[in-house]
């Protein structure tokens, strides 16, 4: 069981998502981060399924059609409680 779940509520970030995720990766080993892709029209999902891809047991990522910021938080809540 992870320790603490950071969930990153997403809307076409493509441009500052890596890093985002990369500066959370390395600070334990027990973070899971979940990304919700709030319907991006970028390559935010991409980037998303690549960083789960790249970190599979890290990283989740979480795809929505768009729902505004507040769903896509919810969402992340509901990963994180095990809700889905």
């Amino acid at each position: 069981m992870k320790l603490l779940t950071v969930t990153i509520p997403s809307y076409n970030s493509q441009d500052y998502m890596e890093n985002a995720v990369k500066s959370l990766l390395g600070s334990r080993d027990d973070v899971e981060i979940i990304i919700v892709d709030d319907g991006s029209t970028d390559r935010t999902g991409a980037i998303g399924d690549a960083l789960e891809e790249e970190y599979p047991d890290v990283i989740r990522c979480i795809h929505q059609e768009n729902g505004g910021h507040g769903e896509a938080v919810n969402t992340g809540i509901r990963y994180a409680t095990g809700l889905f």
